[in-house]
């Protein structure tokens, strides 16, 4: 009982003690607030960090999924063209067919649900729209890519991880009400960050971003 009175005391008076501190420096706070707010460069510099560690995510779970639906396909992991030695003729002609089949379905049936939301081309949605690339279209085209190239088509997966990671970052930017002007330059840097990522190239994203015209946002 006398344990419980004594930690009473003491949490009433280090509450007590805390609000006459904040009384004291309430002001002192609020100028040190003022003196360390963001600028709109430095916010940008954190946003492109963000965006670039969004690209790397986008790429580890792209190949990720590459190789389970490889495995599903084909049954073998490993480098498409080595496994196409190792099956037999009538596998190398079926398979690649029937994952642009289902890719191609995925594609058709997939937008017909979601129905058009607007542009998803990168260059459009910053040249000529508002920095706003649909969300739901861009997983379905993500998704087809996917089949695609887990089944062997020749198509590399660069396209799919840039457009993918440029649409999550608009979509990050949708979600905070950001204007235009700052969801064209998430566009353009999601778009870096794929690229970065799918090639191991990190300089050259950014020189991308920065010399492309259509990218400045």
């Amino acid at each position: 009982m006398q344990f419980w009175t004594s930690a009473q005391r003491f949490a009433q008076r280090a509450l007590a003690g805390a609000e006459a501190m904040l009384r004291r420096n309430w002001r002192r706070a609020l100028q040190l607030r003022q003196k360390i707010e963001l600028r709109e460069e430095a916010l940008h510099l954190m946003m492109a960090g963000v965006v670039g560690f969004i690209g790397g995510v986008v790429n580890l779970l792209f190949f990720i999924s590459v190789e389970h639906v490889k495995w599903f396909f084909l049954r073998k992991p490993g480098d498409p063209v080595e496994i196409a030695e190792m099956i037999s003729p009538w596998e190398r002609a079926l398979i690649p067919a029937l994952g642009g089949l289902i890719a191609g379905w995925i594609l058709h049936f997939g937008l017909r649900l979601v129905r058009q939301q607007g542009p998803t081309n990168l260059l459009e949605a910053v040249v000529a729209g508002d920095g706003k690339l649909p969300f739901r279209s861009g997983l379905i085209r993500a998704g087809s890519s996917l089949v695609s190239i887990g089944t062997g088509a020749s198509i590399g997966r660069e396209g799919g991880i840039t457009q993918l990671a440029a649409t999550l970052a608009s979509k990050w930017g949708q979600l905070q009400n950001w204007p235009p002007y700052r969801l064209r330059l998430l566009v353009g840097c999601g778009a870096a960050s794929g690229i970065a990522a799918a090639y191991n190239a990190p300089i050259a994203g950014a020189v991308i971003r920065l010399t492309s015209p259509a990218m400045q946002g």
